[in-house]
């Protein structure tokens, strides 16, 4: 549970960084690929939808629990925090006695004024990670189209003190005026096993306003 409330903390800070330009970076393009027809699909209706494995499920009953925690955390590090325009719209994953393993999240925020490209959105994630995040390492970057939006895939790494080596595939796209960041987790000796399901997850993000 420890470190579910951190990934959801991971993305918040993610979303919070959105503040300052930088330059950017070129990503390769790739296709759009379909959802595996054996998914099963969780829709908040007219908001998204998000699609996962069937022995996944939707954290439904600690995301109010988990979002006070990554409040309660980020307002001891930062008093003066804004946490007010963040949503943290789901969790899930695998059930198991300390959480969800592995398991997926969806953080949404307002674009920050002046931030119209996707590629100045991940170029200041990626700036401030490397800086700020031990352990931290980009393994590739990817653009692609999930849905018929632009959007760019990350596969990371990070060492956090008292979590060790995590991997994460992480989604980002841009809807309007909202920032949408998808992104899916496990240890890192396990990520082979996962990231073709992974892939799939974060790919089957559908904005529905």
């Amino acid at each position: 549970m420890k470190k579910f409330v951190f990934i959801a903390i991971t993305i918040i800070v993610s979303l919070l960084i959105l503040s300052c330009s930088s330059p950017t970076r070129t990503p390769a393009q790739t296709t759009e690929p379909e959802i595996p027809a054996h998914f099963s699909t969780y829709t908040s209706e007219g908001l998204y939808s998000i699609s996962y494995p069937p022995d996944w499920t939707p954290a439904l009953s600690i995301m109010e629990t988990l979002w006070e925690d990554v409040k309660e955390w980020m307002e001891s590090v930062d008093p003066e925090v804004d946490l007010e325009e963040i949503q943290l719209l789901f969790c899930g994953g695998v059930p198991y006695w300390g959480g969800y393993y592995p398991n997926v999240s969806i953080g949404i925020m307002p674009r920050s004024t002046g931030y119209w490209s996707l590629d100045e959105i991940v170029e200041s994630e990626y700036l401030y990670d490397m800086v700020n995040t031990p352990g931290y390492r980009e393994i590739s970057r990817v653009r692609t189209v999930v849905d018929g939006r632009e959007a760019i895939i990350i596969d990371c790494e990070d060492n956090e003190p008292g979590f060790g080596r995590w991997r994460y595939l992480q989604l980002v796209t841009v809807q309007d005026d909202f920032v949408w960041m998808v992104t899916c987790s496990c240890e890192y000796q396990d990520f082979n096993d996962y990231a073709d399901t992974f892939e799939s997850v974060v790919r089957s993000l559908r904005i529905l306003n």
